[in-house]
């Protein structure tokens, strides 16, 4: 069973994740980089804190709503230029990382709605006019995250399950052979889906990779909203897989902000 919050989950969201559609122009006054917005920062809840280019990370504050930013600066003042952030899987990933581990510690105690990789504007007028735009749908938002984590669970059917060797998938015949038994997985992978999705706040399914021969053979694979004091309960039924379902897999990591829950509203 893994727990973890970085992970190789983390690359893949950032890697898909898109720059803002308003971005900082070269040569400006610098880019500002949002990590999330928020509301009932204490004075010293930043205190500090740093951002993906090692600068102190601040807030915007317009009609009671708070965007977490940091400042980049002007490349051509020795500011941190947002490409040299994202060129290169290396570099992404540890951008990636610094601007999580940003929005996880104000999400530690706080609703927040974590906004995406590589969110840039020109001006702090730019963020006050979108939390003043967008006020309602954000307090919305935050209220219905609030006092909650997000945890990811993934079903796999073992290669090796139900006496089936290492080579098992590299074979039609024997694919054919153990179709019945990948059917049945199949079920108890999807009920005990369904039992997930009662415990949580909210559900999201997400695609299926495609398998790699001899690989695991992925059958559920979920992020969950939970309620903070249901994470040990939903833990321990994750657990109880292994044991009563001995033909699958589960991996499970968290608690996350509520990645998966900000990121399909279209009000950032």
């Amino acid at each position: 069973m893994k727990k973890s919050l970085i992970n190789s989950t983390l690359l893949r969201r950032v890697r898909g994740e898109a720059v803002a559609t308003e971005p900082a122009e070269p040569g400006g006054d610098g880019a500002i980089w949002v990590y999330a917005v928020t509301t009932g920062l204490g004075p010293d809840r930043l205190s500090g804190l740093t951002g993906v280019a090692g600068e102190p990370v601040r807030t915007v504050t317009e009609s009671g709503l708070s965007a977490v930013v940091g400042s980049l600066g002007d490349e051509d003042r020795g500011g941190t230029p947002v490409s040299s952030l994202l060129v290169g899987l290396t570099a992404i990933e540890t951008t990636g990382r610094a601007h999580h581990e940003v929005i996880a510690h104000l999400a530690a105690d706080l609703a927040v709605v974590p906004v995406r990789l590589a969110t840039v504007y020109p001006d702090e007028m730019t963020i006050r006019v979108l939390l003043a735009e967008r006020h309602a749908e954000l307090t919305v938002l935050l209220d219905s995250l609030r006092g909650t984590q997000e945890w990811g669970v993934k079903m796999y059917l073992e290669p090796w399950a139900d006496g089936a060797g290492n080579d098992t998938f590299g074979s039609l015949a024997a694919e054919s052979c153990q179709w019945p038994r990948w059917a049945r997985a199949e079920e108890d992978a999807e009920r005990i889906g369904y039992v997930l999705s009662d415990m949580a706040v909210a559900t999201r399914r997400h695609p299926f990779p495609i398998p790699r021969a001899g690989g695991r053979r992925m059958l559920l694979n979920g992020s969950y909203l939970l309620d903070a004091g249901r994470a040990d309960e939903f833990t321990e039924v994750v657990e109880s897989v292994a044991i009563t379902h001995t033909a699958l897999r589960a991996d499970v990591t968290g608690p996350w902000p509520p990645y998966s829950f900000a990121d399909r509203q279209d009000i950032w």
